[in-house]
């Protein structure tokens, strides 16, 4: 059940956000889709304070939830876990000390070096490209003709723009405490499990784990469209999701997307490991990339392009399966 919205502020800016109580005191902020893409956050409220799960894009979605956790609870926010270091995820890292002073930054050692190493140079690549980007969809804007187009097109800039100043002025907070495998929190009321099963969207991806309530929190390792496996270990992916499988869940707070059954788990799996076997069979066939893509395409769609296809042209299936066997290709060759 939706419980309320969160946005930026009156029609300016993209970070909205529908929150869903999944049991009690554990409320999924599921973010719209957006230009700048806005990760999910968890929000796991406790007897001493609050747990948060992942911080967005930009400081102020982290800001629009800051807000709505007030709504809920007067408690502090302790904890922020990160579950991978991709930058819609830990973008909003900062606001977190500056509203509740004392809160503590938590990730595994990995993803903690891999924000260090990978995520602070594309802070920087972020302010370089940007520019460049705004001034293709101005002139997009310019050539276009049609009502909508323009719309679409003009309010892209003008997140676009807005999305500059605020990368600009980042001010990154790395985590201040990283586990190796596995750590856990116990509140009096609640135990949060954090876990590390493998590699899969990132080399060091972090599940949440709630058993009392049978929630599990999983980053972008799941997510409601096409994963995307730019970072990722497609051939890994498959047996992660089983180690995720042996855990006793019933909700998944995936890292985008609406709440999900075990049943998504089921699907997603088997679209990764058959996604990957259908390429390793190609690439031992002697095929070339430019064979691979259609005959894998033709093979997974009757099972997979209408799932996947959820929320239409904003992630389309096909781009992102596109994508995937690039990845794939790239490693079992």
């Amino acid at each position: 059940m939706t419980d309320c919205c969160a946005h930026e502020g009156p029609d300016s800016g993209d970070a909205r956000f529908d929150v869903t109580k999944v049991a009690d005191g554990v409320y999924a902020a599921v973010a719209a889709p957006a230009y700048k893409v806005n990760c999910n956050t968890a929000i796991i409220e406790s007897d001493d304070g609050v747990v948060i799960v992942d911080t967005h894009s930009k400081p102020s979605a982290a800001r629009a939830i800051v807000d709505r956790i007030r709504a809920i609870t007067p408690k502090p926010v302790r904890y922020v876990i990160n579950t991978h270091f991709h930058w819609d995820h830990w973008h909003g890292n900062e606001v977190y000390p500056k509203a509740y002073p004392g809160a503590e930054i938590v990730t595994n050692q990995i993803t903690r070096e891999a924000m260090r190493q990978k995520g602070l140079k594309r802070i920087d690549d972020h302010r370089r490209q940007v520019p460049a980007e705004i001034a293709r969809l101005e002139a997009d804007l310019a050539a276009a003709s049609a009502p909508g187009e323009r719309q679409r097109l003009a309010a892209d800039v003008r997140l676009a723009k807005a999305y500059l100043v605020e990368v600009r002025a980042l001010e990154p907070a790395l985590p201040t405490i990283a586990f190796e495998q596995t750590m856990k929190l116990y509140r009096r009321d609640r135990e949060i499990h954090l876990l590390h099963l493998g590699r899969a969207h990132t080399e060091g991806d972090v599940f949440v784990y709630l058993p009392k309530e049978k929630i599990v929190i999983t980053g972008d390792a799941m997510i409601g469209w096409t994963p995307y496996m730019g970072d990722g270990y497609p051939e890994d992916w498959a047996g992660t999701l089983d180690r995720l499988a042996q855990l006793d869940f019933t909700h998944i707070i995936m890292g985008h997307g609406e709440v999900a059954s075990r049943d998504w788990l089921r699907t997603f799996r088997s679209y990764v490991h058959d996604m990957v076997e259908a390429v390793r069979h190609e690439v031992a066939a002697g095929a070339t990339l430019d064979e691979v893509k259609p005959r894998v395409t033709a093979k997974l769609a009757p099972t997979y392009e209408k799932p996947f296809s959820r929320y239409g042209e904003y992630r389309p299936w096909r781009a992102g399966l596109l994508a995937n066997i690039e990845r794939t290709f790239a490693m079992v060759s």
